[in-house]
């Protein structure tokens, strides 16, 4: 076993490689290299390059060789508490007869320069350090420590139990022996009910830890107390205790008046919550006494669908039941301003889990969306654009979808932009789910939930058991970006959460703009992002801001190519304070107030005779509302939301300008909006039928109609596995500040006769059929049918424009006559085992006569996870 016997060394090594085929012939070699300038460097007494070398040959290929071989370099080296522990690790090997007296002797030869430490605990298995935390845990009890003469400390540590501490005096040669006997984290439960003297256990036949009143030392963690009394039936009581708080448990036992049976519980997912008769009754798997006769188990999880099932008890008899718990998909409230399950909501929904939005890597909400059902995305090199079922014109700022965060607007009021990319945020990393609501959504919103409504969910905080969390990413054409949130305060009801981020790219090096050329750089992009988010009680506040400057390389709107200086800025920003509070599970109220704020800036860059001259564009706006809303149950089975709202657009400024030649000109207007809806909710059969009806009338003091919006939905269940829901509705799209009064001298005007709002009218029906638990085939079809589509086009009528005025026609913002009708199919497959296992196939068909549209749009994603949750194998495609 010397370090110098390279034939011995050789022949370990390829022993190694035979036995390990996982190894290629290569790891091999690189680690006998290793071996052998680990061998020079010893030679030379340059024990540091050495052991390097000697550690690298270790984890390229493990053997004994090589572990006697650190062992003597940190011997040679006088490292002699790091050598005596390697010696140490040899001798529990099997070893040959010479190799154990070698190994012996040399244990036997350090151990004077030593001193050693036997450490213990009860119980084992405590991470041990010595003298300092940060240098990482020495191993775990029971363990043998060679350290340096003179005082040491050591600590040792296990999870639930208090650190415990001791300072030793070591000498040379001498071993000492440490036991520690570490303390479980104890937390206080109060205990007050019926009857007085019950007897309190932490399991069914454990020791006595207290009476009724009284109180009782519990470890930390979700725990059960079993309460007996003669004359009583045994009852058992879930609970959570916390480190250094104090939890009251009221009890009552039943007189034991009917004999009684046993049940096990088990399931699926450990610490489910079982429910009998209705009583929460303990974790799985859990050991339950219950009187003789017929009950009702309910088995749930936070991730999982409700398991239920009816049990028959003999008297003394044992009876098991286990639960097998299936995904469940998030909740979805921006179908009906409430949390419902995805097959209760009155819609075709989609929703995107954090754990999806994670897995994929989405950076921009248009990236998650891409490959939705029925979505499809464009790009100018200014914005991103969302086409829905077909429909994405040119110019089209996602108006005519709403965009939601968190239940909030934030399609500003002056264009009706949609801001869906890095206009809204730089990354998803303090998104938990985002919901997608096709079809018409008007009648609870408004106006712009054309097509869709889009909520973006945030996180309330960060990830448990954390305060701070930090990302970074870098990507192609020099982007880079970071965050960083923290949370304060734990209860779901209290706390207060920060993030803010920052990202920076130089954007593509070549744009190619075909005839026009080439522009080299100048598609630079920097954005800055912020967000605040309190509870307090009812109360939640939360903040929100979004800045962004884009380098435009297109040189659109007669800008000059190549000409740098072409860009758009944008800040989009909103407050807001909300107060929830359920009176009754039949009652409850909402409402909120905010203040919204949205600033655009275009620069055009055009060369002229005197040099560079920079167009400017404006538009901002500020607004502010109230709305209150309240939900109740009128009888058994139904659910009436109703709710007012009343907005003021107080400042909305933009430029307008009348010639070529002249300066824009400062305009501002303003405007005023009032609206109520209702939305019934009906369980015409419980289980099987439901009907959801909504209406909503919105008052514009400034145009001359008064749209009003109603949807109507049916759900049933026409047998097992089967749902089908047919969505019929109506919506509105009000013209904006930008469509009724913009004017730009050379180019456009604005339309002399004002506008008419945008309507459309939506029928679909969509049936899933669930070929498994969790495996769901969904097909769907709809209609669409628009009238007063706003459009912009040249009118012959108009001709103040051009260079002289009126040598051309203007371009007019006006409602295009007749019906514009699309019809579209769509399907997916998905299967969805748990959160992390994912595998999703979509397909959709459009047939519409409006331009810009692709007919056929595919999509596949899989998510499989390699190591449990930590890491993931996730792709996607997209065909259109």
């Amino acid at each position: 076993m010397k370090h110098c016997a390279p034939v011995r060394r050789f022949l370990f090594l390829l022993l190694c490689l035979l036995a390990s085929p996982a190894l290629a012939d290569n790891t091999a070699d690189e680690a006998d290299i290793a071996f052998q300038l680990g061998n020079e460097a010893y030679a030379r007494r340059a024990y540091a390059e050495a052991l390097r070398n000697y550690f690298l040959s270790y984890r390229l290929v493990p053997n004994r060789n090589v572990l006697f071989n650190i062992a003597r370099c940190y011997e040679s080296a006088r490292r002699y508490d790091e050598a005596y522990r390697y010696f140490h690790d040899l001798s529990r090997q099997e070893l040959t007869k010479e190799d154990a007296a070698e190994v012996a002797a040399a244990l036997k030869r350090i151990l004077p320069r030593v001193a050693l430490v036997e450490v213990t605990s009860t119980p084992p298995g405590a991470a041990v350090y010595a003298d300092r935390e940060d240098l990482g845990s020495r191993g775990a009890t029971p363990l043998r420590l060679a350290l340096p003469a003179g005082k040491h400390l050591l600590r040792v540590k296990l999870a639930g139990h208090v650190p415990a501490e001791e300072e030793l005096q070591l000498s040379p040669g001498k071993v000492v022996s440490q036991a520690f006997a570490l303390e479980p984290l104890l937390g206080t439960v109060v205990v007050t009910g019926r009857p007085e003297g019950a007897e309190v256990r932490a399991a069914p036949e454990g020791p006595l830890l207290g009476h009724v009143p009284g109180e009782v030392k519990l470890p930390v963690g979700r725990r059960t107390l079993y309460l007996s009394l003669q004359g009583y039936a045994p009852a058992a009581f879930p609970l959570e205790v916390e480190e250094q708080a104090s939890a009251r448990l009221d009890v009552g036992l039943a007189p034991e008046a009917v004999p009684t049976g046993t049940l096990l519980v088990t399931a699926n997912r450990e610490a489910a919550l079982v429910r009998v008769d209705g009583r929460e009754a303990g974790f799985t798997p859990a050991a339950l006494t219950l009187r003789a006769g017929e009950h009702t188990v309910e088995v749930t999880h936070p991730d999982a669908r409700p398991f239920s099932a009816k049990v028959a008890l003999a008297q003394d008899g044992s009876e098991k039941l286990h639960a097998e718990l299936r995904y469940a998909p998030p909740p979805v409230q921006a179908a009906s301003k409430r949390l419902l399950s995805v097959d209760d909501a009155p819609a075709s929904t989609t929703v995107l889990t954090r754990e999806e939005l994670q897995a994929f890597g989405y950076s921009s909400l248009v990236e998650a969306l891409q490959a939705v059902r029925g979505i499809f995305l464009t790009n100018d090199r200014q914005y991103e654009f969302l086409g829905i079922r077909g429909f994405s014109p040119p110019g089209d700022l996602n108006t005519r979808v709403l965009i939601l965060w968190d239940g909030h607007a934030m399609n500003d009021v002056w264009a009706g932009q949609g801001y869906a990319g890095r206009d809204l945020s730089i990354d998803l990393e303090e998104v938990e789910r985002i919901e997608v609501v096709r079809g018409p959504g008007s009648a609870l919103y408004g106006t712009g939930a054309f097509f869709a409504v889009i909520n973006v969910v945030p996180r309330d905080r960060v990830e448990a058991g954390r305060t701070v969390e930090g990302t970074a990413a870098a990507g192609a054409n020099g982007m880079f970006r970071a965050r960083a949130s923290g949370s304060v305060g734990s209860r779901p009801d209290l706390g207060l959460t920060l993030s803010a981020g920052v990202l920076d790219a130089y954007g593509a090096e070549k744009t190619d703009l075909g005839e026009l050329g080439s522009v080299r750089g100048l598609d630079g992009e920097r954005v800055y992002t912020g967000s605040v988010r309190a509870r307090a009680g009812g109360f939640t506040f939360q903040g929100y801001v979004n800045a962004r400057d884009k380098k435009v390389p297109t040189a659109p709107y007669g800008a000059t190519v190549g000409l740098a200086g072409t860009s758009t800025q944008d800040v989009r920003g909103f407050a807001e304070l909300r107060y929830d509070h359920d009176f009754s599970p039949g009652a409850a109220l909402s409402a909120r107030a905010y203040y919204d704020q949205s600033h655009y800036e275009g620069t055009w860059m055009t060369q002229r005779a005197d040099g560079p001259r920079a167009d400017p564009d404006l538009g901002e706006a500020q607004w502010t509302g109230a709305e209150v809303r309240g939900r109740f149950t009128l009888f058994r089975g139904n659910t009436l939301t109703a709710g007012v709202e009343a907005q003021s657009q107080f400042r909305i400024r933009h430029t307008v300008s009348t010639q070529e030649d002249e300066t824009p000109v400062p305009e501002t207007r303003s405007r005023t909006l009032l609206s109520a809806y209702l939305l019934d909710e009906w369980q015409l059969v419980p289980g099987r039928l439901s009907l959801t009806a909504g209406l909503r009338v919105d008052r514009y003091l400034d145009l001359s109609v008064t749209p009003l919006t109603p949807r109507l939905a049916l759900i049933a269940r026409p047998y097992e596995g089967g749902l089908t829901k047919l969505v019929g509705g109506s919506a509105f799209r009000a013209p904006n500040i930008y469509e009724l009064y913009y004017s730009e001298g050379s180019t456009q005007r604005a339309p002399p006769k004002g506008l008419d709002p945008e309507t459309i009218q939506t029928l679909e029906l969509e049936h899933s059929h669930d070929l498994s638990d969790e495996l769901r085939l969904t097909v769907g079809g709809y209609f669409n049918s628009i009238q007063k589509l706003v459009v912009a086009a040249e009118d012959p009528s108009v001709t103040s424009c051009g260079i002289p005025a009126g040598s051309t026609a203007c371009v007019v913002n006006a409602n295009l006559p007749g019906t514009v009708r699309a019809w579209g199919a769509e399907a997916e497959l998905r299967w969805q085992p748990g959160r992390h296992t994912l595998v999703d196939l979509t397909y959709s068909y459009v047939n519409s006569s409006v331009p810009n549209h692709p007919t056929h749009v595919a999509s596949g994603k899989v998510l499989v996870p390699l190591v449990g949750s930590a890491v993931r194998l996730s792709s996607q495609a997209v065909f259109q």
